[in-house]
């Protein structure tokens, strides 16, 4: 299986000290590898970078793309805040207004057919820029201050007054003095004790020194095809080559898309012919355009040639075909398939119809799109209590020739062959409470979920 990945070693925050300007801008670094995971050294890559806000699936306030060139280690530097703005303003973000969430999306081939999606919490890089709000804290010194007083002296009698001890550079034209009407005392600053603010200061500079230095100490690897270190299936999100973003939805110890597959190119940009009849040779997707239900629901049908990209298929689990699937996912297998069932079944009455444990198509099934059944616990029957697992099959029905059964199927192939001919897929029907399998011809178009590897 092919694979794009990407390693991200460290972000790191540029932190100035308390009394200099805090820069508008933050490294990151990163470890780009090729299909066959050997380093992309001395090339260039092209990255967009999104800061989202309130979540990993939250609003993006700044994004950016850059075009850099990796070292002879395959690393590449980006100082983000720094590239070709295309949307929002990097100096106009409100760290204070979080969380924030750094998504990246990278191109290993140096263009924007970005390939691989990343998305990770920004902890305490934020609140390093957030710190440079302390250029306004009172440095110590005397001539920082607005609203001066006006008749400061030294003292023969200094209990409880300001002296020249506890502020740098008074001024040069003071008096000693024996009667002090008029002059300021502490008791009458109201709580404002310049010493403290002083001490406040340093105490400040000095917090944000160490975390600086925690910042250059601690590393972390992030591997987005293998870890999942910041993947969270149900809330991150994955973008195929030509851009189109599927929600996700962990069921059991498999984390599913949750919509139709409906990429035109594999994840290499090789581009997946379209055709208007059935091919038993070739790969071909098919637009159900003439069913008038919008392809972010109905998606592209595939004939499994297409769905395979190649290879003999497998009866695996995983089953280890990437085949039309992004990077880091696959097809599943008729065996991934039963374990999808046989988890479903297990949970009881909450995905399971009038206490049959077979009857678990309407907790798949979506909410929309089936025609009406009268059948009991059948997909097509008070759709709206359907999809209790989130999967959210859409019936987009299939095309031999022509296109049909919109509304009244969903075919969702597999990557196990049948006889040489044929090849398995599961079924949903409208008028059935069951999920089925059934083995037919390669050339047919069918639907696709991925699963992630």
């Amino acid at each position: 299986m092919k694979k794009n990945i990407i390693i991200i070693p460290l972000l790191l925050l540029c932190v100035a000290t308390l009394f200099a300007q805090a820069p508008e801008k933050f490294s990151y670094q990163a470890v780009v590898r090729n299909a066959s995971n050997s380093l992309v050294a001395n090339a260039q890559v092209g990255v967009r970078v999104s800061i989202l806000q309130g979540s990993a699936n939250g609003s993006a306030v700044y994004v950016e793309t850059q075009t850099a060139t990796t070292n002879a280690n395959g690393l590449v530097t980006l100082s983000i805040g720094g590239g070709s703005v295309q949307q929002g303003s990097f100096a106009n973000i409100n760290w204070a207004n979080g969380p924030f969430f750094l998504q990246t999306e990278t191109d290993p081939n140096g263009g924007s057919n970005y390939s691989i999606t990343s998305t990770q919490q920004l902890m305490s890089v934020p609140y390093a820029l957030y710190a440079k709000t302390a250029e306004n804290v009172f440095s110590g010194d005397y001539n920082d201050l607005t609203n001066k007083p006006q008749n400061v002296s030294t003292f023969t009698n200094d209990a409880g007054y300001i002296t020249m001890d506890s502020v740098p550079n008074v001024p040069t034209n003071v008096s000693a003095f024996t009667n002090d009407a008029g002059y300021v005392t502490a008791s009458q600053c109201d709580g404002l004790d310049i010493c403290a603010l002083a001490n406040l200061a340093t105490s400040l500079q000095q917090q944000i020194e160490d975390i600086q230095a925690q910042l250059d100490s601690v590393g972390f690897i992030i591997d987005t095809a293998i870890t999942h270190t910041t993947f969270i299936c149900g809330t991150s999100t994955v973008t195929d080559v030509d851009g189109n973003i599927y929600n996700t939805v962990q069921i059991g110890n498999q984390c599913w898309m949750k919509e139709n597959l409906r990429t035109t190119h594999y994840a290499d940009s090789t581009p997946i012919p379209t055709a208007s009849v059935t091919s038993e040779v070739y790969p071909r997707y098919y637009d159900y355009s003439s069913s008038n239900i919008p392809l972010t629901e109905r998606g592209y049908l595939y004939n499994w040639f297409a769905v395979v990209n190649g290879s003999n298929g497998s009866s695996a689990n995983p089953s280890g075909v990437q085949g039309v699937c992004p990077t880091g996912w696959h097809v599943p297998s008729h065996a991934e398939w039963l374990e999808l069932e046989t988890y479903v079944s297990s949970q009881g009455d909450d995905y399971v119809c009038g206490g049959t444990p077979a009857n678990i198509a309407k907790a798949l099934a979506s909410t929309t799109g089936w025609n009406s059944s009268t059948t009991t616990c059948a997909v097509g029957n008070d759709q709206g209590t359907n999809n209790a697992t989130g999967f959210g099959a859409f019936p987009a029905g299939g095309f031999g020739g022509s296109y049909v059964y919109s509304g009244t199927y969903a075919y969702l192939w597999s990557a196990t062959e049948g006889s040489g001919s044929t090849a398995w897929h599961c079924i949903l029907d409208k008028n059935v409470a069951n999920m089925s399998y059934n083995s037919y011809g390669k050339g047919t178009g069918y639907s696709v979920r991925c699963v992630r590897d």
